[in-house]
C-alpha cells in the first residue's frame, strides 16, 4: 500500500478586490460611528458609540468570517503581541479595580482598538487600494458632514455671543459633546485628509482641489474653537513632515524654501505679533496665545489634579488602582487647594492626561506597555523611513501617519481621547497603517503562528464583542433612567425619582457621569419623603461604592443624624473635612452634632472655623458670603446662651 501524498493546495488568487464587506466595516465603524448618538442618555455619544460600534464590529466579524479563515494574516507579529498583552493587562486590572461595572467599560473599549486595529490591518494586507478608496469616501463625507454640523452650531453661539470661548465649549457639542472633542476630531480628519491625498496622482485636479478646500476649513475651525492642545497637535505634526520630508525628499527641500519657509516667517510673525496682545480684551487672540494658558483657571486646576494624581501614584507604584477607578480615588488625596472643587463642588472624573491616567490606574507597569506601543510605531516607521527602497507613496504615507500619531501623543498629554470611542478607532487605523506599511521590517521578526487556533481566536473576539453589547445595553437603559431621575429630581418628584433610581442600576451602571452612584439618589429621594432608614440604608450603599465623594459622605452622615445616630455620624463628617475642608455644609452639620450631644465647646470651634468666599468676584459670591455669616452668627449665639 502506497502513502497517499498531502497536497499542499495554493491559495486561490482574489479578484474583483476585497468583499463589500470589508468596505461595510470602513463605513460603519469609522464614518457612521462618529456620528452616532443617542440623545437620551446621559452622555448621548460615549456609550452609544461603545454600543454601535461593538455591534458594527460584530456584524463585520460575521460577515468576513469564512473570508479571515481563508485568506487571513494568521502570524502575530510583534506589535500584534504588544496590543494583545495591553488587553491581556486592562483585563487583569479589574481585579484590583475599586468597582467592576467601571473597570470592565473601561476595559472592552481597548477591545474595540484591539478588534478595529486588527480587522484594518488584515483588509489592507489584501487590498490596500480597495480599503484605500472606501477610506477617502468616508473621510469625505465624515469631513464635510461635521464641518457643516460645527459651521452651524458655531454661527449660532457667534451671533450672540461672539467668539467667547466659554460658550463656544457650549454651542459646539453636536458631534462630539464638547469643542476640545471636537477640535480632536479636526485634527485627526485634517490627518486622513493628509493621508488620502494621492500627490501622484494623474489627475486629478478635482482631487488637489478638493484636499485644499478641506484641509482650508478644517484648519480654519481649528482656530476657531480655540483649543490650545490642538494648535500644538497640528504645529508638532507640521514641523515633522516639513522637516523630515526636506531630508529624504531633496525636489521637496527646494519648493519648502521657495514657499513653505516664506509662509512660516509670516506665520512666526503673527505668533510674535500675538504673544504682544497678551492681556488684552481679544478673547481669540489670548486664546492663541500659548503664554496666557499657565495663568489660566484650566492650568491651575491640571497642575493641581496632575499633583494629587502623583501622591496618589506613590501609594500604588506597581500596578495601579484598576482600569476606571481613577475618578473614584482621586479625592482621597484632599482637594484643599483647588477652588472650583471645593467652593463650586466641580467634580473631576478624568485627569485630562491619558499618560498619567493610566500611570494611575495601571502603575508603572501599565505606563511602560502603554509608551511602548507608540514607541514601537514610531521605531518602526522611522526605520522604513531610513530605507532606500521605500518607495514614494509608502514614504509619504509614513510621514503623514507618524505626524498624526505624533498629535495624538501631544493632544492626550492635555486631554482624554482614551476615553472616547471615535478616538480608539481613529487610533487603531493609524496603528494598522503603520503596521501594513512597517511590515516586511515586522516579518524579519520573531512571529508567533496561529493557524490552527483561527477558529478559536475569531470566536474569542466575538464573545469579547458580544460581551460588549451587554455591556453597552445595560449602560445605555441606565443612561436613560438617569436623565429621567433628574428630571424627576428637578420636579421635586421624589417617589419617581426614587423608582427611576432603582430602575437605572444594574450591573455593568452603578454611577452618573460624576461618579456619584445611582443608590445615591435613591437616598435622596428616601430623606425627602421622611423615610429615615431606608434613607440610611441607600446613603450606606452608596458611600462603599465611592467613599471619598465628600457630598455622598455629607448625606451619607446627615440622614444618621436624622435617624437620631448621632455618634456614628461624627466620623463621616470629620471625613467629609478631610477631604474638602472649605465645605461650609460640613462645618454647620459638625457644630450641630456636637451641639445635640452637648457638648458646646466643640460645636463652637466648628461654627468659629467656618470660612467666607475669599475675594469674591461675583453677586453670587457675595450672596453667599452675606447668608454663611448670618448663620453663623445665629448659630453662635444659639451656642452661647446654652453654654451660659
Amino acid at each position: 500500500m502506497g502513502q497517499k501524498k498531502r497536497v499542499q493546495t495554493a491559495k486561490k488568487p482574489l479578484e474583483g478586490g476585497i468583499p463589500a464587506a470589508w468596505r461595510l466595516l470602513v463605513w460603519l465603524i469609522f464614518a457612521t460611528g462618529s456620528l452616532f448618538f443617542i440623545p437620551q442618555c446621559l452622555d448621548r455619544y460615549l456609550t452609544p458609540r461603545f454600543l454601535f460600534v461593538s455591534a458594527a464590529l460584530l456584524i463585520s466579524l460575521v460577515f468576513l468570517w469564512k473570508d479571515l479563515r481563508r485568506h487571513g494574516d494568521w502570524r502575530f507579529h510583534g506589535f500584534d503581541l504588544l496590543l494583545l498583552l495591553w488587553y491581556g493587562l486592562n483585563m487583569a486590572s479589574i481585579g484590583w479595580a475599586f468597582n467592576w461595572s467601571e473597570g470592565v467599560f473601561y476595559t472592552q473599549k481597548v477591545l474595540l482598538l484591539f478588534v478595529t486595529y486588527w480587522l484594518f490591518r488584515q483588509a489592507l494586507a489584501r487590498d490596500e487600494k480597495g480599503m484605500r478608496d472606501a477610506l477617502r469616501q468616508a473621510v469625505t463625507l465624515l469631513t464635510y458632514a461635521v464641518v457643516g454640523i460645527l459651521i452651524i452650531q458655531m454661527g449660532f453661539s457667534v451671533s450672540q455671543f461672539g467668539l467667547d470661548n466659554k460658550h463656544l465649549y457650549d454651542y459646539a457639542s453636536a458631534v462630539f459633546g464638547n469643542k476640545s472633542l471636537a477640535s480632536d476630531f479636526l485634527f485627526f480628519l485634517l490627518i486622513f485628509n493628509g493621508l488620502l491625498y494621492d500627490r501622484d496622482a494623474q489627475a486629478d485636479a478635482s482631487q488637489k482641489r478638493n484636499f485644499r478646500i478641506a484641509a482650508a476649513l478644517l484648519l480654519c475651525l481649528i482656530v476657531l474653537l480655540q483649543t490650545r492642545t490642538v494648535y500644538m497637535a497640528v504645529a508638532a505634526g507640521a514641523l515633522f513632515y516639513t522637516s523630515a520630508r526636506s531630508i529624504w525628499e531633496p525636489g521637496f527641500f527646494s519648493d519648502f524654501k521657495r514657499k513653505i519657509l516664506p509662509v512660516a516667517v509670516v506665520i512666526a510673525g503673527l505668533v510674535v505679533a500675538l504673544l504682544a496682545l497678551k492681556g488684552s480684551s481679544s478673547t481669540l487672540a489670548e486664546r492663541l496665545n500659548p503664554l496666557t494658558y499657565l495663568d489660566s483657571q484650566t492650568a491651575n486646576e491640571r497642575r493641581f489634579v496632575w499633583y494629587k494624581t502623583d501622591l496618589l501614584n506613590a501609594d500604588h507604584f506597581w500596578l495601579g488602582v484598576g482600569n476606571g477607578s481613577w475618578k473614584i480615588w482621586f479625592p482621597s488625596k484632599s482637594i484643599q487647594g483647588a477652588y472650583r472643587l471645593q467652593e463650586e463642588n466641580v467634580v473631576f472624573t478624568r485627569a485630562h492626561n491619558d499618560y498619567l491616567e493610566v500611570r494611575a490606574e495601571m502603575g508603572i507597569i501599565g505606563i511602560v506597555l502603554y509608551c511602548a506601543m507608540f514607541g514601537m510605531a514610531f521605531l518602526a516607521a522611522w526605520l522604513v523611513l531610513r530605507k532606500k527602497g521605500t518607495g514614494q507613496r509608502e514614504r509619504h504615507d509614513l510621514l503623514v501617519l507618524t505626524a498624526g500619531l505624533l498629535g495624538y501623543c501631544v493632544i492626550q498629554f492635555l486631554d482624554f481621547p482614551r476615553e472616547r470611542i471615535e478616538c480608539q478607532v481613529v487610533l487603531g487605523i493609524f496603528f494598522a497603517y503603520i503596521a501594513f506599511h512597517t511590515r516586511t521590517w515586522w516579518e524579519r521578526r520573531p512571529a508567533v503562528g496561529i493557524q490552527r487556533l483561527s477558529g478559536l481566536f475569531l470566536w474569542a473576539l466575538a464573545a469579547g464583542l458580544a460581551f460588549n453589547l451587554v455591556v453597552g445595553w445595560n449602560r445605555v437603559k441606565g443612561e436613560i433612567h438617569n436623565v429621567k431621575l433628574l428630571e424627576a429630581q428637578a420636579r421635586h418628584n421624589n417617589q419617581e425619582m426614587l423608582s427611576e433610581a432603582k430602575a437605572a442600576q444594574n450591573a455593568f451602571y452603578e454611577y452618573n457621569d460624576v461618579v456619584v452612584p445611582l443608590c445615591w439618589y435613591e437616598g435622596i429621594a428616601c430623606y425627602e419623603m421622611d423615610r429615615n432608614e431606608d434613607a440610611v440604608e441607600a446613603f450606606r450603599r452608596a458611600y462603599l461604592l465611592n467613599p471619598w465623594s465628600f457630598q455622598v459622605i455629607n448625606n451619607y452622615a446627615s440622614a444618621l443624624v436624622k435617624a437620631g445616630h448621632y455618634r456614628e455620624s461624627v466620623p463621616l463628617f470629620e471625613k467629609v473635612m478631610e477631604i474638602n475642608p472649605r465645605f461650609e455644609n460640613g462645618k454647620f452639620n459638625l457644630a450641630y452634632v456636637w451641639y445635640s450631644i452637648g457638648d458646646y465647646p466643640k460645636a463652637m470651634e466648628w461654627v468659629n472655623g467656618i470660612d467666607t468666599v475669599a475675594n469674591p468676584q461675583t453677586r453670587e459670591d457675595r450672596l453667599k458670603n452675606a447668608q454663611l455669616l448670618k448663620q453663623q452668627s445665629d448659630f453662635r449665639k444659639t451656642i452661647e446662651e446654652k453654654m451660659k
